[in-house]
């Protein structure tokens, strides 16, 4: 038998095995979306936070915009948050959305706003808004300057808990730094 035909199969066989092993090598990013919500930003627990109060499950739905062309599933995907509404898997009361962009600018806080502490952002009792880690940019493979996270509160939250800012800024602020630290644990990129 030829020895040099042997050399291809051989050099197709040892790169199949290595190409294998990176994909199923365990990684911070692969287990944080396993395990938690809207891209493993979130556990259930602190998800269920921002509640109408009307009752049901919590469910989670993680949109990837269509067409876009972002190398990372985390730029385009819109994570909705509500609750069951009936039997119908797919019908839920909007609580809140989770949304990830990279940018060049800041927004400015809105009035009745707050200043987060350990972190460059804002939580309101409508909106919030923080920046990740400056190194999380570069890490995210994005040529921005920053990494802004953004959170909208549906109204039905607003109302059921009574319009009390202090109750919707407690539970944003919770919800906004676990989701800011678990996506900089996931791209290694902790201040």
């Amino acid at each position: 038998m030829n020895k040099k035909y042997l050399l291809p199969p051989a050099v197709l066989l040892i790169a199949a095995a290595t190409l294998v092993t990176i994909r199923m090598w365990p990684s911070t990013l692969k287990d944080m979306r396993a395990q938690n919500v809207c891209l493993g930003m979130l556990t259930k627990e602190t998800a269920g936070l921002l509640y109408d109060g009307k009752g049901g499950e919590l469910f989670v739905d993680e949109d990837e915009g269509t067409g876009s062309r972002a190398a990372d599933p985390v730029f385009s995907t819109i994570c909705f948050v509500g609750r069951a509404t009936g039997k119908a898997a797919t019908t839920y009361r909007l609580q809140y959305t989770l949304d990830v962009r990279p940018t060049n600018t800041l927004n400015e806080p809105p009035k009745g706003a707050t200043q987060i502490a350990g972190a460059y952002g804002w939580v309101g009792p409508r909106q919030s808004e923080v920046q990740l880690p400056a190194s999380c940019p570069k890490k995210m493979k994005t040529d921005t300057q920053y990494v802004t996270l953004t959170l909208k509160i549906s109204p039905g939250v607003i109302v059921a808990e009574n319009w009390n800012d202090a109750a919707l800024i407690a539970a944003s602020r919770t919800l906004m730094l676990e989701a800011v630290d678990n996506l900089a644990k996931q791209y290694d990129c902790t201040a």
